[in-house]
C-alpha cells in the first residue's frame, strides 16, 4: 500500500508542475467604466500602449517556440502549449477596435491619424 501512495503523490507532483510551464492569460477588458470620460489624448494613449503591447506579445510568442524545443529535452512538463499570447493579442485588437469608435465619436483627429498609419 505504501508503493502506491508514493507513486501517487509522484505522480500528483508531475501533474503540478505540468501547468508551470506557461502563464495565464490576462486579456485587456473591451469595455471600461472610465471610456466615456476618455479624452483624444487618452485614446490615443491607451491606443499607442496597446499597440506595443501587441508587438510584445508577437515576440514573447516567438520565444515560446524556442523555449519550448530547449524544455523539450530537459522535460516534457514544462512545455508551455498555451494560447496566452493570442488571446492576449485578440483582445488588445478588439479593445483597439473600442477605442477607434470612441475616439470616432469624439472626432479625434490625432487616433485617426494613428490608424491609417498602422493599417487599422
Amino acid at each position: 500500500m505504501g508503493g502506491i501512495m508514493k507513486r501517487l503523490t509522484i505522480a500528483l507532483s508531475f501533474l503540478m508542475l505540468a501547468g508551470c510551464g506557461g502563464r495565464v492569460a490576462q486579456p485587456v477588458q473591451l469595455t471600461r467604466a472610465v471610456d466615456p470620460s476618455l479624452t483624444c489624448d487618452h485614446l490615443k494613449a491607451e491606443y499607442d500602449n496597446n499597440l506595443k503591447r501587441r508587438v510584445e506579445l508577437t515576440g514573447e510568442s516567438a520565444d515560446k517556440v524556442g523555449n519550448n524545443i530547449g524544455i523539450l529535452l530537459i522535460s516534457p512538463l514544462f512545455l508551455d502549449l498555451s494560447d496566452t499570447q493570442k488571446i492576449e493579442v485578440k483582445a488588445l485588437l478588439a479593445r483597439n477596435g473600442r477605442l477607434e469608435e470612441l475616439a470616432r465619436g469624439k472626432q479625434c483627429p490625432v487616433l485617426a491619424q494613428v490608424q491609417t498609419a498602422a493599417g487599422n
